[in-house]
C-alpha cells in the first residue's frame, strides 16, 4: 500500500488509481482501457419496429408528433432527429407526395362494373364508341414547382421572373375525341364545360 502511495505521489495520481490501474494489469496482463461498446442506441430493436410501424400506417404524420408519440409511449427524452435517422435505417424518406386525381370509392365500384359490363365484347364493338375528354393546357408555363439558376441579388431580373396573368386567361381548355376511324377536331372550349356546351359539340 504504501509503494501504491509513493507511486501515486510520483506521478500525481490518486492511490486508488494507482490501484486499479495495478489490479487492471494483473488481471489483463495490460494497462489499456477495455474497449467500450460507444454510445448506447436511443431505441431498442422493437421501438424501432414500432416507429415504422407508424409510418406504414400513416405516411403523413410528422417528425415532431411522432417523436411526441415516442416520448410518451417510451417514457424517453428524444429529439426528432433521432427519430428521423431511424426512419432512414428502416428506408424510410420524406418524399413530395405524388399528385393524383381523387376517385371516390363508390365512383371506382362504378367504373370496374362498367368495365366488367363491356369486356367481352367483340372488337366490332369498338367501331361503335366515341373517347371523349378534354384538357387544360397552360399558356404561360406551368402550375407546378419551378426552379431557376441566378447569383445573389439577381432574384427581380426579369429572366428570373415566373410570369403570371390576373383572373384567368393564362390556360385554354380543349376537349377533343377519337374512335376507331380516326381522331376528330378540337374545339377550344371558352368558359366553363358543362352539359349544354357539350351538346353544342356534339351538334
Amino acid at each position: 500500500m504504501e509503494n501504491q502511495f509513493v507511486v501515486g505521489q510520483i506521478l500525481k495520481l490518486s492511490k486508488s488509481t494507482v490501484f486499479n490501474i495495478i489490479r487492471r494489469f494483473k488481471k489483463t496482463n495490460s494497462v489499456e482501457n477495455k474497449q467500450r461498446s460507444g454510445r448506447p442506441r436511443t431505441f431498442s430493436e422493437r421501438e424501432e419496429r414500432w416507429i415504422g410501424r407508424q409510418v406504414h400506417i400513416n405516411p403523413r404524420t410528422s417528425e415532431v408528433k411522432l417523436t411526441l408519440k415516442c416520448k410518451s409511449r417510451f417514457r424517453k427524452s428524444v429529439n426528432p432527429k433521432s427519430v428521423r435517422n431511424v426512419l432512414r435505417k428502416h428506408k424510410y424518406h420524406g418524399r413530395v407526395p405524388r399528385r393524383k386525381s381523387y376517385i371516390s370509392k363508390a365512383n371506382r365500384k362504378a367504373r370496374l362494373a362498367f368495365a366488367k359490363m363491356y369486356v367481352k365484347q367483340p372488337t366490332e364493338f369498338g367501331e361503335n364508341v366515341i373517347c371523349v375528354d378534354e384538357s387544360k393546357y397552360n399558356i404561360f408555363g406551368s402550375d407546378g414547382k419551378q426552379k431557376v439558376w441566378r447569383i445573389p441579388n439577381t432574384a427581380l431580373h426579369v429572366k428570373n421572373l415566373r410570369h403570371t396573368v390576373k383572373y384567368g386567361g393564362g390556360n385554354q381548355l380543349i376537349w377533343g375525341f377519337m374512335a376507331s376511324s380516326g381522331v376528330g377536331n378540337l374545339d377550344f372550349i371558352d368558359g366553363t364545360m358543362n352539359k349544354y356546351v357539350y351538346h353544342d359539340i356534339l351538334k
